[in-house]
This record gives structure tokens, C-alpha cells and sequence, in this order.
């Protein structure tokens, strides 16, 4: 007969996507492959069927995530998240990256688990994204010394209303350490294994992301997640040119191992001018409703909404001459400082994200880079069940032979 490990463990809605919260000291005793071991366990992977069906994932990328948070000792921070991204297939746990959606659970587990101080009535959580080095502030809303799920706050790709967060990212860009451009170029053509070269954008806010104009590589950006998961040459390509990025960036060195071992960063999404489009619930989006049309990429499946990391990266983008996505946004500029003011509005599968990016041209590097001072923008997020994961003796055995 085995036996459970059982180990502490909230599961929460943050923004468009759920996770499994850990305290780092409940997983302090594990070394790196148990910890793994525990996280897929608890998200159902791996698993062949792509369902999870034996664990709290639910079977897409954005379903299956996991977190560390430990209260930090660090000047002006109060607790340090680590994000995991899980594979649903395979046994894999990719720490590279971090994530916008679940950054906005951060503050309101801070806050329920007592890791800070409470200030009525919203409470600024600073917090420290350990997998990129980078730090946001989360201005959570509380009550009676707890924070607040129920609201008038709405997001597309979240049935319901909720309290609004507001999600401040302090210097975003470059957590490779090259700045916004990490390869110098607003543009630049990848070749690929047909001999085709595709012109790309790589733009390092929040997340290392590769933009790519839909029309270069046969994609509509107003189609659904679902048709162009369906368009398994599209998804291929796609993964080669992310997987390109990936050498181009010296993440890895080579298609190979990119695709094996680099799976969460960088990011990949098709971009396209605004025009109207169909929701995945049926939604009619007019033109006017957005300033450009994207669909990400993640794990190889088409995100049913959109990356919060990703979304930092498409509006400073957005702002950045010369990018496809500026391209895209039909962008007006004034000199070497954007025109543009109030959010960008990103057109989505399941709506419209609006996202404040405050994008300044780097006079120090003679314009040939940008600042982004902070990025902000707005989630809701929710506590759905706190306890135990249990993880079989057997299961926890075989994950770490």
C-alpha cells in the first residue's frame, strides 16, 4: 500500500489563466526534480490525452501553471513569486518564464497567507518575479484584513465580474539584459528549414515574445484559437520560427533543443490590423474596438485569450517604430517619441485587453533603444479551493527515477 505526500497548497484564478500556489517553505525539504515531481502531479501531467483528467489542470497552457511565493528579504519587496509553466503532455516544468495572468493571484495570496502587512482599503504587494529578475506592484483591494474577489471589474475570458487589480510593472523590459530590441533590430528576417526567410520582431518586455505578421505565414489573425490549433502547418511553422528566435537569442543551441527543453520562453503571436471578428462565445468585435488583432502561442497550442506577459510586450511593441507590431497598430509617431496615448487595445480570442505602457525613446543609446518606466495593467483574481495536494508515494517515485 503507498502512501500521500501531502503538501499545503491554494488553487486560484489569476486573470485568464489558473495555477497551484505553494508556499516556498512547504517545498523547502524537496530538491529541484522532487519539487517538479509534486507540481505535475498536482496538475495531472504528464499526460498523453492532453487532458489532465488525473490532476487540477485543464489540458491548455494557460490551465496548467503552477507557482512558488516566499516572503523576501530583499530592500522593497515583500514576497518573491516563481512561476512554472507546466507542459500538459510531458513531464516538464519550464522556470524560464514568468506570467501576467498569475501575477495578479500574488498580492491576494500575500495578503490571505499573512506574508504582509494589511492597509485598508487596497494594499500595495511589491513582489519580485524571480524568473526574470523583474518587479511589479500589485494594488489589491481588501476587506476586514482580506483581499477582495467580488467586484464590478470585467475582463474578457472570464465569465462574471470581480475586484479590479491593478498590476504596476516597474521597468519591464530586457530580463535578458538587452533592453527591449535584445537583438538590436526593430525587424529582422529568420531563415527556416524550407528556405524561406519570414520577418519577425523580437521584443523583450516582461517575456521575451517573437512577433509575426499572420499574412507571412499563411495565418488570420481573426480566426478562432480552435481553427488555428486545427492548421497543424501553420502550428509548425510557428514552432520553428519561435524555436529560431530561441538559437537567434542564445537560449539554446539549436531547433532541437529548443523545442525539447526551451518550451515556455520565448513567447510567439501573429499580429494584424484591427478588423472586425468573432469571439470564441460568439461575441461580435467591431474594427473600432481594438488597435490591432493578435493570437499567441503557447506550448504549441493557440492561447484562447492572451498572455498577460505577452501583452506587456505587444503594447510597448505597439509603440516601437519599425516593429511588425507597430506595423500592425498603424502607429503615428512625433520624432523618436510615440503619438500615441491611453492604452493599447488588444484584439484577442475572447476580447479586447487594454494595456498602459509608458515607452520612451533611450536618448543614452541615441535612440537606437527604448525605456519602458512601467507598464500597468488590470485583472481580477480569485481563491477557488485551499488544502492539500496529494501526491502518490508511487507516482512521486516513478517522476523522479
Amino acid at each position: 500500500m503507498t502512501t500521500d505526500l501531502k503538501i499545503p497548497a491554494v488553487f486560484v484564478r489569476g486573470g485568464t489563466s489558473r495555477a497551484v500556489l505553494f508556499h516556498a517553505r512547504d517545498l523547502a525539504r524537496f530538491d529541484a526534480g522532487q519539487r517538479d515531481a509534486i507540481i505535475l502531479t498536482a496538475l495531472g501531467s504528464p499526460d498523453p490525452n492532453g487532458r489532465q483528467v488525473d490532476g487540477l489542470g485543464g489540458g491548455i497552457s494557460s490551465l496548467s501553471k503552477a507557482a512558488v511565493i516566499a516572503p523576501s528579504g530583499l530592500p522593497d519587496t515583500d514576497v518573491e513569486f516563481d512561476f512554472a509553466q507546466v507542459d500538459v503532455e510531458r513531464a516538464l516544468v519550464d522556470w524560464s518564464g514568468t506570467c501576467g495572468n498569475i501575477s495578479s493571484a500574488v498580492g491576494p495570496f500575500a495578503i490571505d497567507e499573512g506574508l504582509v502587512d494589511v492597509v485598508a482599503p487596497v494594499t500595495k504587494v511589491r513582489v519580485l518575479a524571480v524568473n526574470t529578475g523583474k518587479r511589479f506592484v500589485a494594488h489589491v483591494p481588501v476587506v476586514d484584513g482580506r483581499a477582495v474577489s467580488e467586484g464590478d471589474f470585467v475582463i474578457d475570458g472570464v465569465p462574471g465580474a470581480g475586484a479590479r487589480i491593478e498590476l504596476e510593472y516597474l521597468d519591464p523590459a530586457g530580463s535578458l539584459g538587452r533592453g527591449v530590441l535584445p537583438t538590436g533590430a526593430a525587424q529582422e528576417r529568420l531563415a527556416l528549414a524550407s528556405g524561406r526567410h519570414t520577418t519577425v520582431s523580437i521584443v523583450d518586455v516582461a517575456i521575451p515574445t517573437v512577433f509575426v505578421r499572420a499574412g507571412d505565414v499563411g495565418g488570420d489573425v481573426t480566426a478562432s484559437a480552435a481553427a488555428l490549433d486545427a492548421d497543424t502547418e501553420l502550428q509548425r511553422v510557428l514552432e520553428e520560427i519561435r524555436c529560431s528566435a530561441a538559437v537567434r537569442l542564445g537560449l539554446c543551441n539549436s531547433l532541437d533543443d529548443a523545442h525539447e527543453r526551451q518550451r515556455a520562453m520565448p513567447k510567439i503571436a501573429l499580429v494584424g490590423p484591427r478588423a472586425h471578428y468573432e469571439t470564441g462565445d460568439g461575441r461580435h468585435i467591431e474594427a473600432g474596438e481594438a488597435d490591432l488583432l493578435a493570437r499567441a502561442i503557447s506550448m504549441e497550442r493557440t492561447h484562447r485569450t492572451y498572455p498577460g506577459s505577452v501583452s506587456m510586450a505587444t503594447a510597448v511593441a505597439a509603440q516601437v517604430p519599425g516593429t511588425v507590431v507597430s506595423e500592425a497598430a498603424q502607429s503615428g509617431h512625433d520624432g523618436d517619441r510615440p503619438a500615441r496615448t491611453g492604452p493599447v487595445r488588444i484584439g484577442h480570442p475572447a476580447g479586447v485587453i487594454p494595456v498602459d505602457a509608458d515607452v520612451r525613446a533611450d536618448v543614452e543609446r541615441d535612440g537606437t533603444d527604448w525605456r519602458v518606466p512601467s507598464v500597468t495593467t488590470y485583472r481580477t483574481a480569485r481563491r477557488i479551493m485551499e488544502g492539500h495536494v496529494l501526491v502518490p508515494e508511487n507516482r512521486f517515485n516513478a517522476l523522479t527515477d
